[in-house]
């Protein structure tokens, strides 16, 4: 479980703070230099300070999402953009879905416990709303279990289910057009990217007809 210090020490590594600076933002926040007994509204008056500080935001106020955590975060999120289950694929809408998860500002500064919880949360959400299974079968090829071929088939699934695709279509008719290439095995993540964005605006157009 996510604990006081924990999570101040996961925000200090995801700003890349010194120990002095940190012991200087404590002192400014909370009026001592030790993060010993941290309470929870302790810990919180120093994340804010951190925050008005610029730890973790820079000067254009980018949120500035890193770390393992973040980057999976970031990838599902857009997955479920291009599933046409969030609205918003900005980082900034990530967030603050993060801190109606967790109460956390920012998921740089999850620990191992939290951020765990919210990868599951993501893809539990984009399991119910779009079918996307994401198990993996060490016996079928790789490609087979890579998180973007999972995405990839519900999305052709959606929007054959819609008849914005032919159900004759195979998975090389698609895919040619976008990446010009008829083989799965030889698309690199440029590729996936590539064509998992395009089905995805697919997508979000069946699902604005739909709404009207």
């Amino acid at each position: 479980m996510s604990t006081p210090h924990n999570r101040l020490y996961a925000a200090k590594k995801a700003a890349q703070l010194d120990d002095e600076t940190l012991r200087d933002c404590l002192e400014a926040s909370i009026g001592r230099r030790s993060a010993k007994g941290l309470t929870v509204i302790e810990c919180n008056k120093v994340l804010d300070h951190m925050k008005a500080k610029g730890h973790g935001v820079d000067a254009q106020g980018s949120t500035q999402i890193s770390g393992a955590f973040g980057k999976k975060a970031v990838a599902l999120w857009l997955s479920a953009w291009n599933l046409g289950i969030v609205q918003d694929k900005t980082d900034k809408a990530l967030l603050s879905w993060v801190k109606r998860q967790t109460g956390i500002d920012h998921i740089n500064w999850v620990d191992g416990d939290d951020g765990s919880k919210v990868i599951d949360a993501l893809k539990g959400w984009i399991k119910r709303d779009a079918g996307v299974d994401w198990s993996t079968d060490k016996k079928l090829p790789s490609v087979y279990n890579r998180p973007e071929f999972k995405v990839f088939c519900a999305q052709v699934a959606l929007l054959k289910s819609r008849e914005a695709l032919p159900a004759s279509h195979t998975f090389a008719d698609i895919i040619y057009p976008i990446v010009g290439e008829t083989d799965l095995h030889k698309l690199d993540s440029r590729d996936w990217i590539k064509l998992m964005n395009a089905l995805g605006a697919k997508v979000r157009a069946c699902l604005v007809r739909e709404a009207h």
